[in-house]
């Protein structure tokens, strides 16, 4: 979505994830590894790395071990590339790589205006095991904004027979380092004004894909840092804002021409909200989302006056366009920096650092905060989604920043299902379907989406698979989506046939009393509501055999009731789930509990013909 702030996430993702070290005794070990890494921090705030690599891959599931993915582009040079691969037996030399032999793929795509940042990929196929290969490698940044984190052991089944990190840098810049899984102190050396700080890691056995404990890594941060000419300092999260804010400085500023339209839009309109959402769906309506990441251009937004002209902008832009025009509105704003997507990193309140890859507008009001997703183009005002939800964020103030979270969305009017289904059953077994379904929050998203992007045969392919159970195939459908405030609804009536609904025999009809499971998409938030009404009209005369009846659970976790009941018009049944699953709940327990839920929907409906 956002080109050199996605940068800093592959960045990190390239320089590795810490893994977890596994429970288990005896894991198979695919490499066993060798590794000198030297950082030096240099006067100009330039960066230097230098890596030699010896690997000895044992198992071919351990060719991967030797994958690399380094980012090329103004900011950062590879300066040289050897790669040397052996036979370990004989000392055979089988291949050597240089620099001009690595794969090379770019970053531009179709919502890449601008973008130099190129990845260079070393990576092992076809070779027998085991080998040996030695790799050195040495690359340059001409800033410190993000100093790589030292991840010694970045794959799984991987032996460490010995790991080294020195740290070089002139005590006037100095840096900033926090050590998980390391009990001891670095060895420090000072030459004039250098300081040299050693680490040494020796014999880590190999772990497994399943982990309980982390491995030893360490995360380095710049106490003073520049990029392009752009100062700060970042040992507090203050610091960091101001830089941002060096940046930011005087880009939403509106032209006078469009001051006036801003007023336009607003006039007659008092309620804060009804003036957000005004300006906010005509951003969503004229600007289209493009990254533009040459140099600084991935952290610095393009100044408002340029989007209005070309009707584009980054997440940056865009974001800044729009706290123009709020500011314009009398309405204030910040602009604010996130981690968006799956798996955000942990944001350590102590140690600033740069974790982010994605700006979006923070709206304090008086009863509320609002987050606005400013290249989101479907999604009302204040409904950020899921790619920002229940994460700390730095929002930038005029005078630095500060760290603040966004919210989790766990409330039912964001999670709701409501629908309702009336059902024909036929002699061959097969029924007529009529139904409406509501979506309200999170549910809605895939519907608004598709209903704004795609044609209407995704949206029947859709609907056939979610609307209920099996063998649903839509003729005919209607979308409304609309919204109360924040929340997103959508609003589908439809008309179908549903196959083999029904099991019969010459006795008996067997239906389903629940058409739907519990999926874990569903409660990702674990919070849910779900209300289903199912009207069901036979051809032949029967009464009720075998039913859940009135039944009601009710623990913790979640509550669940199902009523049937039969009357001349065929039968009715009324389902509705609450769940309240807690924030800190484990996946195994979530699984659990989804299963026992869906125990309870499994209870069928047995009805003897008369």
């Amino acid at each position: 979505m956002f080109r050199k702030f996605c940068l800093l996430a592959s960045y990190l993702a390239i320089a590795g994830i810490p893994h977890f070290l596994s429970a288990q005794i005896e894991v198979p070990t695919f490499s066993v590894l060798e590794r000198k890494d030297f950082i030096v921090l240099n006067l100009d705030y330039s960066v230097n790395y230098k890596s030699e690599y010896s690997l000895l891959i044992l198992d071919k599931r351990g060719l991967d071990h030797a994958t690399m993915k380094m980012p090329h582009d103004k900011l950062n040079q590879i300066q040289n590339f050897e790669a040397t691969i052996k036979n370990p037996i004989t000392g055979k030399v089988i291949k050597k790589y240089r620099l001009k032999d690595l794969k090379e793929i770019s970053y531009i795509n179709n919502i890449s205006l601008f973008d130099d940042t190129k990845l260079k990929i070393f990576e092992l196929e076809g070779y027998q095991t085991p080998i040996m290969i030695d790799i050195q490698v040495e690359r340059k940044t001409n800033h410190n904004f993000l100093i790589q984190s030292w991840i010694p052991v970045k794959n799984y089944n991987q032996k460490l027979k010995s790991a080294s990190l020195d740290v070089q840098y002139p005590s006037s810049l100095g840096i900033r380092y926090k050590e998980e899984n390391i009990d001891f102190e670095p060895e420090e050396v000072k030459v004039g004004e250098l300081v040299i700080k050693k680490w040494l890691l020796e014999n880590i056995e190999p772990v497994g894909q399943k982990s309980e404990e982390e491995n030893p890594y360490i995360s380095i941060a710049p106490k003073k840092f520049a990029l392009e000419g752009y100062y700060s300092n970042m040992e507090s999260w203050d610091g960091f804002g101001k830089f941002i804010g060096q940046l930011n400085k005087d880009k939403d500023k509106l032209p006078q021409d469009f001051k006036i339209k801003v007023q336009e839009m607003i006039s007659g309109k008092d309620e804060p909200y009804e003036k957000i959402s005004t300006l906010y769906t005509y951003l969503q309506q004229n600007y289209r989302y493009i990254s533009i990441s040459l140099g600084i251009g991935g952290w610095m937004p393009m100044a408002s006056e340029d989007v209005i002209a070309t009707k584009y902008g980054e997440c940056k832009a865009l974001t800044t366009l729009m706290k123009g025009m709020l500011n314009e509105a009398g309405i204030s704003s910040q602009y604010t920096l996130v981690f968006g997507g799956d798996n955000p990193p942990l944001i350590d309140p102590e140690f600033p650092s740069n974790r982010f890859n994605h700006a979006f507008l923070r709206v304090p009001l008086e009863k509320d905060t609002l987050w606005l997703e400013c290249t989101n183009t479907y999604l009302p005002a204040g409904f950020a989604g899921s790619f920002t939800m229940d994460r700390d964020v730095l929002v930038i103030t005029e005078n630095g920043g500060f760290l603040d979270r966004t919210p989790n969305y766990r409330t039912q009017k964001l999670h709701h299902y409501k629908n309702r289904y009336e059902i024909e059953m036929l002699e061959s077994g097969d029924a007529k379907l009529r139904g409406q379904n509501i979506y309200q929050g999170f549910p809605s998203e895939d519907l608004i989406s598709l209903k704004k992007y795609r044609s209407g045969s995704d949206i029947k392919n859709y609907l056939n698979k979610n609307i209920g159970g099996t063998g649903v195939i839509i003729i005919d459908y209607e979308l409304e989506t609309s919204q109360i405030r924040e929340v997103p609804i959508a609003k589908v009536s439809y008309e179908g046939i549903v196959q083999r609904y029904g099991q019969q025999t010459t006795k008996r009809i067997i239906l389903p009393s629940h058409w739907k499971k519990l999926k874990e998409e569903m409660v990702k938030s674990g919070i849910l509501l779900w209300e289903e009404e199912i009207l069901i009209t036979i051809p032949t005369e029967t009464e009720i055999e075998s039913a859940p009846d009135s039944m009601q659970i009710k623990n913790e976790f979640f509550s669940f009731q199902v009523d049937v009941q039969s009357s001349d018009k065929g039968i009715t049944i009324q389902n509705k789930l609450e769940v309240n699953f807690p924030i800190d709940i484990t996946y195994e327990e979530k699984e659990r509990l989804i299963s026992e839920i869906n125990e309870h929907f499994l209870k069928n409906i047995i009805l003897k013909k008369i």
